[in-house]
């Protein structure tokens, strides 16, 4: 998922109790590549209040009166609970690898980057990956349902290379040709890999490296043997499904679907979805798409047997980042008319107003959340 830059109010920080250092070591579990020795920039300081309940429904999110990322309990609407903190504005690209367990990206000023895991259990960091200054799509990332292989970038001046990170070490499943210069199109270009509800399978998908490239730039690979099960030179904008081995994606002839036993199929003609995020019981995938004065308005697919788009027509804003918290509700922020105010190239701009639309009984709130970046249970972990 991508992040999103937000200017928030300095406010007064309540702090959590404990605050252990955190550790810079590497992980045992995934061995750290190295940079030619370069520093790894600092990470965030966690700490936490309370301790994560087993099965509890958590979410990554900015709060009003917290700077930083809030790990917030969600279990119980009525009454949510902010269970850790990770201080400051410098993670990025926050990720949930398991429930108690939380990835992110930090950078300094010279450019060189670190990818952290911190455990809310012992409140220790520590650190899975390190990249200099030549790094590009960095932000890609995604772990495994079973948290045990991390699917990520590398780049450098030859180009981008697609890696897959275990206790077995550090696999290269492909290279893809130096990324061109040119602009980007928020509601075409995408990069994204991810791993099948089944945790058998990982796909990448970008639109960036070019169609040049020796290797195509969609791949869905089988993590068994690593081999490739299904490639193509276009396709954007995709996402597993909650259950079983099952990619959406965008083409231009709309939303098709991928399967081992029924190969790629068209199964919403004309759907130019952006950013799509599935629940995780697998019913449904919420997403935006473009409406004609420059919004966007909120849509989702329903997988049933046929699976049926439907555009959120009860909720009368416009929108974008659609996120699933649970499986029926869903946050989003809210755009400001582009009848109304100037809409450049940027997009729209933000109100400040974000809300959450029940999917099933139709229902629209306001939202405390000023940024949702991640949820759990993940796909394939509920």
């Amino acid at each position: 998922m991508k992040g999103t830059v937000l200017v928030l109010t300095l406010v007064t920080l309540v702090a959590c109790t404990n605050s252990p250092l955190a550790s810079t070591s590497p992980t045992v579990n995934f061995p750290s590549p190295t940079a030619g020795g370069t520093a790894s920039p600092a990470p965030a300081p966690l700490t936490c209040g309370s301790r994560i309940p087993a099965g509890a429904n958590l979410t990554l999110v900015t709060l009003p009166d917290r700077i930083g990322v809030s790990i917030r309990d969600i279990s119980d609407l009525s009454n949510p609970i902010s269970r850790c903190l990770i201080h400051g504005t410098g993670a990025t690209y926050p990720r949930f690898k398991d429930s108690n367990h939380v990835s992110y990206i930090v950078e300094n000023a010279t450019g060189n980057g670190a990818l952290y895991v911190a455990d809310l259990l012992t409140q220790r960091t520590s650190l899975v990956r390190r990249w200099t200054d030549a790094a590009f799509m960095y932000w890609v990332y995604a772990w495994s349902p079973d948290g045990k292989t991390l699917s990520y970038l590398s780049s450098d001046s030859g180009g981008v290379a697609w890696h897959l990170l275990s206790a077995a070490g550090d696999v290269t499943l492909s290279r893809f040709g130096p990324i061109p210069g040119r602009g980007v199109d928020p509601e075409s270009d995408d990069g994204m890999t991810g791993f099948s509800a089944d945790g058998q399978y990982v796909a990448f998908e970008n639109t960036f490296t070019g169609s040049d490239s020796a290797a195509a730039p969609f791949q869905i690979v089988r993590l068994s043997d690593h081999k490739l099960v299904y490639s193509r030179r276009d396709g954007t904008m995709a996402t597993w499904t909650g259950s079983g081995a099952s990619l959406y994606f965008r083409t231009i002839w709309g939303v098709e679907s991928w399967d081992l036993k029924a190969g790629a199929q068209n199964v919403v003609p004309g759907l130019r979805w952006i950013h799509p995020w599935p629940s995780a019981d697998g019913l449904r995938i919420v997403y935006t798409v473009a409406y004609g004065s420059g919004n966007h308005v909120l849509g989702y697919l329903r997988l049933t047997d046929q699976p049926v788009a439907e555009i959120n027509m009860y909720s009368s804003n416009f929108g974008t980042a659609a996120v699933f918290l649970n499986s029926t509700l869903v946050w989003y922020a809210e755009e400001a008319s582009c009848a109304q105010t100037q809409c450049g190239i940027g997009g729209p701009p933000l109100t400040g107003r974000t809300f959450l639309d029940d999917l099933v009984v139709q229902t629209q709130r306001p939202s405390v959340d000023i940024a949702v970046f991640d949820s759990w249970p993940h796909v394939g972990a509920a």
